[in-house]
């Protein structure tokens, strides 16, 4: 059964969580990123404005020194080892009790000395701030230096514009990066999202096939139960003698539909990976010459021959003998449904050390070439027209395979026959 029409919503039902969880990544890493370039950014500002302090201070120091050793050397102006020039302003203090004076030396002398006394002796160590200077913002330390010789206070400025250059060059640099970082990060984002729900995607695009097929299975015997009972319904006088063929139609049928809800009870329980498989020893030469010997009347009956090459000895692996025995009985029930008059069976048996390998070959119509791919998939089935299953049973038997841990492969060609192979380690 084929569903028609759908909206986007229902071939993917879990597109609401893809977009929820990909919002929640993005989000996730958009907020990291931020953090990041806020962290990275304040560490430089910090860093680089406590290089510039630093060397304030050791320019004022310097200065003073200077000074002291050879007065009248400077003009207002001091070359760091930026190349960027240092103002500054030096004044001599003189105490007189509670009464003080400040006797301008060098530099600028255009600023408030007792304003920058007042400010200096509330910071001992000095004290370092930002100015604007004729609407330029500069650095400036301020602090009161004692000397053998004489107290100072000082005032050192230096213009913040190339600090502020490198930061808002640094800002612009991590923005960029952090952007086209973020956008391979968005990008990788959506595959991974679409990676990790494309399984779920999968999952729930098979189940609903697979009800779909299954509803459509069941209909038909359901369909033919019905309609055999409606029969005997429209005909109450009859006896069950006169209508046992209806009887039987029904009763056929509903044992099929048991066995075939049966297996798909199994295959669903497989599916939740629910524990099926008991491992005990298991010899598979006995097991394939046992279900051989019970064959052969069948064989007989329809005139086919069937026949099992194994070797001498035993070939024991770790299985589940009802499981292994249902393997066979499915392999050998499909050779027999797709084979004609005279045909020959056979199952074979090859035993190493790692693994064991179990063949049933027949020489019947083979399968098609375009079905080949596709001959374990569930509802599967070649030539309809031949046995009467619901084409779960090769469904089941790659499944009993994948349990013990091995491999199931089909080769055929049309109108030569086909060869199923077991691979199962030991």
């Amino acid at each position: 059964m084929h569903i028609g029409w759908q909206s986007k919503s229902e071939r993917d039902p879990y597109l609401a969580v893809r977009i929820k969880l990909f919002s929640i990544n993005i989000g996730a890493l958009f907020a990291v990123w931020a953090f990041l370039l806020i962290l990275v950014y304040s560490l430089m500002y910090r860093e680089l404005y406590h290089i510039l302090d630093d060397q304030l201070r050791a320019g004022a120091l310097h200065i003073i020194q200077q000074y002291t050793h050879n007065p009248g050397l400077y003009s207002g102006a001091l070359g760091l080892g930026d190349q960027q020039q240092v103002l500054f302003s030096l004044f001599s203090i003189t105490s007189h009790g509670s009464r003080w004076t400040a006797e301008f030396v060098q530099g600028n002398p255009f600023v408030n000395a007792a304003q920058l006394y007042s400010t200096a002796l509330k910071y001992p160590a000095g004290v370092v701030s930002t100015i604007r200077m004729d609407g330029v913002p500069y650095r400036a330390f301020l602090a009161v230096i004692p000397m053998a010789d004489n107290t100072y206070m000082i005032r050192v400025t230096h213009a913040i514009a190339p600090t502020q250059a490198m930061l808002s060059r640094l800002l612009w640099t991590l923005g960029i990066s952090g952007l086209v970082a973020l956008g391979l990060v968005v990008a990788l984002g959506i595959w991974l999202t679409s990676r990790s729900v494309s399984p779920m995607v999968a999952s729930w695009r098979r189940q609903q096939q697979f009800v779909a097929d299954a509803s459509h299975e069941l209909r038909t015997p359901l369909t033919i139960i019905k309609t055999n009972l409606d029969i005997l319904l429209h005909h109450p006088g009859h006896t069950i003698e006169s209508e046992m063929h209806y009887l039987a139609n029904a009763y056929e049928e509903a044992t099929r539909t048991a066995e075939m809800i049966d297996t798909l009870l199994m295959l669903a329980r497989a599916d939740s990976h629910e524990q099926l498989i008991e491992r005990k020893p298991v010899d598979l030469i006995a097991l394939a010459q046992g279900l051989v010997e019970t064959m052969q009347p069948m064989a007989e009956a329809q005139n086919k021959t069937i026949a099992s090459a194994v070797p001498h000895g035993a070939c024991v692996i770790p299985g589940d003998l009802a499981r292994l025995r249902q393997l066979l009985l499915i392999l050998l029930d499909n050779a027999f449904s797709y084979t004609t008059t005279g045909a020959t069976i056979t199952v074979e048996v090859e035993c190493d050390t790692l693994r064991s390998t179990i063949r049933v070959t027949d020489d019947g119509v083979g399968i098609p070439a375009a079905l080949l791919p596709r001959i374990f998939e569930r509802f599967v089935r070649g030539d309809e027209s031949r046995g009467d299953g619901a084409g779960l049973g090769l469904s089941l038997a790659r499944w009993i395979v994948e349990a013990h841990g091995g491999t199931i492969t089909a080769a055929s060609t049309p109108g030569k026959g086909s060869v199923f192979t077991v691979s199962l380690p030991n």
